[in-house]
């Protein structure tokens, strides 16, 4: 894959660079990211693209640039993401309706009927857990059993779902990044959403788990119970910065039971 002279920067993480490049989005990984990682995220994006009713990126190509680093090429989906309309209406009345857009948003996915062959989101953490470095094992042990007596939930679970993931544009928004989709409980991906705006976005969080918990019909309770497995999953994904903070929610693990 070539990418233009042209290519502007949109946001760059600690394993990819995300570009915009004419009529696309380019996500160049580090040259250490497997190629399998690679492919079942456009594995996924393409299965998503088979779900009614959503908006998702549509993938162009999966291959390596010059370097031989590996890429995936989508669709580019012009618009803002929320993450910045709602940092622009901080302290407004505009914030408390672009986060109930977010959650409706949110609940839409869930509700959607989910496309064949999605990971079990059960599974996925369990395997995620299992690669937590450092933790007790005997508390592992405890939230891989917690992942693993999960219920088979039917609903589609974004597993990265916040608001730097959604464009809005004319039109319906889109919702990108399906790396994580997994099929399961709704109350588990909220807690994962309720993390992850804990570390990114705080003034919105507590704020969305109220929100959520109104307008899914799901008791705080139930989302807080799987809070120390996100928790550990995330952690397994070795990014810098907020292991004190995960590793926090891991020991309150108890309090949850």
């Amino acid at each position: 894959m070539k990418l233009s002279d042209d290519k502007v920067e949109i946001v760059r993480r600690h394993n990819k660079v995300v570009y915009h490049d004419g009529d696309r989005t380019v996500k160049v990984f580090v040259p250490t990211k497997p190629a399998v990682d690679v492919f079942r995220e456009a594995l996924n994006l393409a299965r998503m693209e088979q779900a009614e009713g959503l908006n998702t990126p549509k993938v162009l190509e999966v291959s390596q640039v010059e370097d031989g680093s590996w890429a995936l090429a989508m669709k580019y989906v012009p618009g803002k993401t929320l993450h910045e309309m709602m940092d622009e209406a901080k302290g407004t009345p505009k914030f408390d309706e672009l986060l109930k857009f977010f959650v409706d948003l949110q609940i839409k996915v869930q509700k959607t009927p989910a496309p064949k062959a999605l990971n079990a989101q059960g599974d996925k953490l369990v395997r995620m857990i299992s690669r937590v470095k450092g933790m007790d094992p005997s508390a592992r042990y405890d939230l891989q059993m917690r992942a693993d007596r999960m219920k088979r939930g039917t609903a589609i679970c974004h597993g990265d779902f916040n608001p730097t993931n959604i464009v809005v544009g004319e039109g319906e928004p889109f919702v990108c990044d399906w790396t994580h989709v997994t099929v399961g409980l709704p109350e588990a991906d909220a807690a994962m959403t309720y993390m992850l705006l804990k570390l990114e976005f705080p003034e919105a969080a507590d704020k969305y788990l109220d929100v959520y918990s109104k307008s899914a019909d799901v008791p705080k309770q139930k989302i807080m119970y799987w809070l120390p497995v996100v928790a550990a999953a995330e952690l397994s994904r070795g990014r810098k910065g907020n292991e004190e903070f995960l590793k926090g929610w891991i020991d309150m693990a108890s309090d949850y039971e």
